[in-house]
């Protein structure tokens, strides 16, 4: 993987999953729980093109635990709003893979998404999700970024900006999941942290007494089980490869179960 894809924590001993691993694991997650195809559990039943919008939306969620560093890959995603965003929820989360990489850090991320989701202003005859639309825009150019999907500024506004426009206006009711999607996406990224070298504080601002301080609890308060070894090793690779062909498998059954007629199963 190139330098940049986990460049962030070159400075900070060993570095987390991979930007790219981070972003496919929640596209995966996504489409397991939503999309009713085989291959898929379809817990929570979507229409087809909401299961690939959720996709795209969860791939730049499952990054946005990382947005607390002003020199990451995300920082440099949509210049110069994605810096004033990193280094804004660095102050506020008091540095790098602190607030933010912890349980509580997941629940403040789906809290405010869900308040951010519901500004809307009026439209057209119809009330635009201008909130929705703000975070899509975002998290699209999370995605992009780390799936090497965008270069450039023009580029990167280009594709975030139309994804997030044809989603939150060809559907104007549907963005409720967008929420749970936000929290999907930070629990997979807590969980690739987790099973890399370097853990997570998983309970963060707690630390675990020494008492207690086991090789899954360090003294520091990260919780690792580090089943994939340091970022970029085999291991990793071996797993972002199934999760490719997985997501590729699921989105090509998807596309093809919405070209073969309306869905009636969806969740409202």
């Amino acid at each position: 993987m190139a330098e940049d894809v986990y460049f962030h924590d070159r400075q900070e001993g060993t570095p987390p999953m991979m930007s790219h691993a981070h972003a496919t694991t929640g596209a995966a997650a996504w489409l397991a729980v939503t999309a009713t195809v085989p291959w898929a559990a379809g817990w929570v039943p979507l229409p087809p093109d909401e299961v690939l919008s959720g996709a795209v939306a969860t791939a730049g969620a499952a990054l946005l635990l990382d947005a607390d560093h002003h020199s990451g890959t995300i920082a440099r995603s949509l210049p110069p709003v994605s810096r004033w965003v990193t280094r804004g929820l660095g102050h506020l989360s008091g540095g790098h893979r602190h607030a933010t990489h912890s349980l509580l850090g997941v629940l403040g991320a789906g809290l405010v998404a869900r308040a951010v989701s519901e500004v809307r202003v009026p439209l057209a005859q119809q009330d635009f999700q201008l909130g929705a639309w703000l975070m899509i825009v975002l998290l699209v150019a999370f995605a992009a970024k780390a799936l090497r999907l965008t270069r450039g500024w023009l580029s990167s506004w280009a594709v975030s900006l139309t994804v997030a426009t044809a989603t939150t206006w060809f559907a104007p009711e549907t963005t409720w999941w967008l929420p749970a999607a936000v929290v999907l996406g930070c629990l997979c990224h807590l969980a690739g942290d987790a099973l890399t070298s370097q853990g997570v504080p998983l309970l963060w601002p707690l630390r675990p007494s020494p008492a207690v301080v086991t090789p899954l609890w360090r003294r520091n308060g990260h919780f690792a089980l580090p089943l994939l070894g340091n970022a970029g090793s085999r291991r990793e690779w071996v797993f972002i490869a199934a999760v490719d062909v997985y997501i590729f498998c699921v989105v090509a059954m998807t596309v093809a179960q919405g070209a073969a007629g309306p869905f009636t199963g969806a969740v409202r």
